[in-house]
């Protein structure tokens, strides 16, 4: 599968079913399982989640094969983004019973990942349902284990010393794999716990975008 496919089997599911996902969880949670079933029966292979907290609603949203870029020498097609996000990430193996969870995230490492965004394909859609304008993403290759800087069209620097920065990153990831175990997602996925700094702009990040800390570049993409 690629994107144009996937837009389009997107755009059409049930004429905008994700407007809200306020008023039934478990229908969220069907619904969304029906399009992940709709969308693996055409190729597409889940290999991470974004796990969502919104407005007191939990949710993940699937990342595919497809979406997955490269995380050094990329380029990006400035016309079909809205930006980027920083994230923290987890490579975790879900596993099939819930006792088993503790030990599969006391093995995960963080690693840092660059989210791209693009415009919403169904404006219907609620804002916390990434089926609808997740891009891509580059995820590093080797963990984060100091602060570290991205260097857009200006520089972002983040701090992970406090103390509990990976314990509160570990907590979403509990909850995401959690919801796994609980729908049946077994496999070996990474999960995104959430945004360092919300969305740098596309008109911000033209040009080269690269990860930076101690143990050298982790990632590089370039938005033209």
């Amino acid at each position: 599968m690629n994107f144009t496919e996937y837009s389009a089997i997107v755009r059409a599911f049930n004429g905008g079913v994700f407007a809200s996902i306020l008023d039934s969880y478990d229908d969220i949670c069907d619904a969304q399982d029906q399009l992940i079933a709709e969308l693996t029966s055409k190729g597409a292979v889940i290999k991470g989640w974004k796990v969502v907290e919104d407005s007191g609603v939990f949710i993940l949203s699937p990342i595919f094969d497809f979406q997955i870029f490269e995380n050094k020498g990329t380029q990006l097609p400035k016309d079909k983004l809205s930006g980027i996000e920083v994230e923290i990430c987890y490579q975790c193996s879900v596993p099939l019973l819930v006792s088993d969870i503790e030990y599969a995230i006391s093995h995960s490492q963080p690693l840092v990942a660059i989210e791209v965004l693009r415009p919403k394909i169904n404006d219907k859609s609620y804002q916390s349902c990434d089926f609808y304008y997740n891009f891509g993403i580059l995820v590093s290759s080797q963990p984060i284990t100091s602060d570290f800087s991205l260097k857009s069209g200006q520089t972002y620097d983040y701090s992970i010393s406090a103390p509990d920065f990976f314990e509160q990153k570990k907590a979403v990831l509990l909850k995401g794999v959690q919801e796994c175990v609980r729908r049946g997602y077994i496999d070996d996925f990474f999960f995104m716990t959430g945004s360092l700094n919300g969305l740098i702009e596309t008109d911000i990040c033209l040009g080269k975008n690269e990860v930076i800390a101690s143990n050298g570049t982790l990632i590089s993409v370039d938005v033209v």
